[in-house]
């Protein structure tokens, strides 16, 4: 043992010594840095505000709209939300309130489409869909959500819904003939007095 050891510079023991600690070092600073990243965004609770959002305060109707342009075909689907609350500001409903929902679409590209309400985006709250043609010929893609929710009157609500937008990928072969086309998505609330 003692014949190695003499066999060693001592400057070039040093150097191997100094560069095994900065590389332990760097190993220990690296993995800190992607652990404490990843806590950071583990923590971290992402908000997006509504892409639309209804104040329903009586018996009426009302349409938002969403212009979906710039899509392109991806395995994964485009989300937008939407807000439907009884209640506005300081200003809120003097009644009981349930609303169904429809959402009407334009046909310009071949889109799929499906509602969830909440969190959950495991049930499709579409409960039928058809088309149909309007005087000029235009097609329209009805989508009718017959899950009625309901808001009382003396307690300030939302529900949040996600409309889930597919371009299947299979259209990527296509990418001139979709380039620039917008495709409007109309939601309608109905809103009617609940009758106790």
């Amino acid at each position: 043992m003692k014949n190695i050891l003499k066999n060693f510079n001592e400057k070039e023991l040093k150097r191997y010594f100094a560069f095994s600690l900065i590389a332990m070092l760097l190993i220990v600073i690296i993995s800190t840095f992607e652990f404490t990243q990843a806590r950071y965004e583990t923590d971290t609770e992402v908000r997006l505000e509504p892409d639309l959002a209804f104040f329903i305060a009586d018996v009426e109707s009302q349409t938002g709209q969403i212009k979906l342009e710039g899509m392109l075909p991806a395995s994964a689907p485009y989300l937008y939300t939407f807000n439907v609350s009884n209640f506005k500001d300081n200003k809120k409903a003097n009644v009981d309130l349930k609303y169904s929902i429809e959402i009407i679409t334009t046909t310009n590209m071949p889109l799929n489409y499906k509602d969830y309400k909440g969190n959950n985006m495991k049930s499709n709250k579409v409960s039928y869909e058809y088309f149909d043609t309007d005087e000029n010929g235009m097609y329209y893609h009805h989508l009718i959500i017959n899950d009625i929710s309901t808001f009382t009157y003396n307690t300030k609500q939302t529900d949040v819904y996600t409309l889930w937008v597919e371009f299947p990928v299979e259209y990527k072969i296509y990418p001139k003939e979709y380039a620039g086309i917008i495709d409007l998505v109309d939601i309608k609330i109905n809103a009617e007095q609940v009758i106790w």
